[in-house]
């Protein structure tokens, strides 16, 4: 059997076990505290909202009851598809039209707006209606970039997994309102995956250093099995499990 076996799996898990370990190790201790921690010390203020009433009653508390304040009023949707023809006013034209509402056309119309620019939004349906509504709401730290930074040694690879950890603690920190950490559950079922992935998941903590979530763990056959019982049982070796966000 050893003869046959893919010794380059062999040498992949090997090296990865010892250069994982010792990092692994050397991290462990530096890791802030723990999410639930983070949590508590967050001030209740962040997890409440100024309404309309409150804000009407804080400008009667500060004497300026006298002024107009009203609220801007969003232009029907005929009054919008008059600005888009242009038909009916004398106002310059759009300088950019961007065709969707999605999480890339929103974002992009916010972007030009804040830079001066006259924008015109067209959605066919709702905002995020499409494929922003099937979203896996993942705030990833780039795993996926992970395993090609290793194999190829590819060192941009690993600035890129270090810059999307380094985002997720940051998403983690300041809205911890709506972000929660979730486990993934990877299935095994060939033996020589168990260091593979196990070292792969240890790395993906240990990228993360001090701004880690909680630690990926291995679960044998049957606690595979008990968490997930409809898994697949022919061959089934075990589970690697490991953390990311999500909102």
């Amino acid at each position: 059997m050893w003869r046959t076996f893919n010794r380059k799996h062999v040498a992949y898990a090997s090296f990865a076990a010892i250069t994982g370990g010792t990092y692994y190790l050397y991290n462990r201790a530096k890791r802030l505290q723990p999410y639930q921690q983070r949590l508590a010390t967050i001030s209740p203020e962040l997890f409440m909202s100024e309404t309309y009433t409150d804000a009407l009653n804080t400008i009667q508390l500060e004497g300026l009851s006298d002024r107009p304040h009203t609220l801007w009023t969003p232009p029907s949707r005929k009054e919008m598809l008059n600005m888009l023809n242009n038909a009916e006013n004398n106002e310059p034209p759009f300088d950019i039209l961007i065709i969707g509402g999605g999480a890339t056309g929103s974002g992009t119309a916010l972007d030009a707006a804040t830079r001066g620019l006259k924008v015109a939004l067209v959605e066919r349906d709702d905002f995020a209606s499409g494929t922003s509504s099937r979203s896996t709401k993942l705030v990833h730290g780039g795993v996926r970039y992970l395993e090609k930074a290793i194999k190829e040694l590819d060192y941009e690879q690993f600035k890129l997994v270090k810059e999307a950890l380094h985002e997720r603690a940051t998403f983690l920190h300041i809205a911890p309102y709506i972000s929660y950490q979730l486990p993934i559950m990877l299935p095994i079922y060939k033996w020589w995956q168990v260091p593979y992935f196990w070292i792969g998941s240890k790395c993906y903590d240990m990228l993360a250093g001090r701004e880690a979530v909680e630690s990926s763990y291995f679960l044998t056959r049957g606690k595979a099995l008990e968490a997930f019982p409809w898994l697949n049982k022919d061959k089934l070796v075990g589970a690697m499990v490991y953390y990311d966000v999500s909102a």
